[in-house]
């Protein structure tokens, strides 16, 4: 019994660690590609922001985004009944 629950743990740990060296070696590729290709983040991409907030959409100016935000606010009113 105490073989096999070291059978697990060590599958485990493997398991755990072929996760990490994929992961880590995906971020050096990643970001090897960024310096090659000079990549810049944008200023609107905030990759440290969670999805899930509550934060107010930035407005949209101009008329596209005069026409997206008419389209959205119709969009919420007949979802509100």
């Amino acid at each position: 019994m105490l073989a096999v629950v070291a059978l697990v743990i060590a599958l485990a740990i493997a398991f755990a660690a072929g996760y990490f060296t994929r992961d880590l070696a995906s971020r050096k590729r990643r970001a090897e590609a960024r310096r090659w290709r000079e990549y810049t983040e944008p200023g609107w991409l905030r990759a440290a922001a969670p999805a899930n907030t509550n934060e107010a959409v930035p407005v949209a100016t101009g008329e596209l985004g005069q026409m997206l935000d008419r389209w959205a606010s119709r969009a919420r009113a007949r979802r509100a009944g």
